[in-house]
């Protein structure tokens, strides 16, 4: 299964929060709002070196975690 990776996706973040405040019946004030934006973009930020990270089609989740 070939999925496009999040750099290949523009990734709207303001429509993110708008869409989950609206999904999680979440009252979110217009002055919070561009904080929690901002905040949206560090976590992606953060986790687009996981995102991109390539991984083979063949490959399976473990059924038991062992570290």
């Amino acid at each position: 299964m070939n999925l496009p990776n999040q750099s290949a996706v523009e990734f709207e973040i303001e429509t993110y929060v708008e869409q989950m405040a609206q999904l999680l019946d979440l009252a979110l004030p217009e002055a919070v709002r561009p904080q929690v934006v901002k905040n949206f973009a560090q976590v992606q930020a953060i986790a687009q070196p996981v995102l991109d990270f390539p991984l083979p089609d063949h490959i399976e989740p473990a059924p038991i975690f062992q570290p």
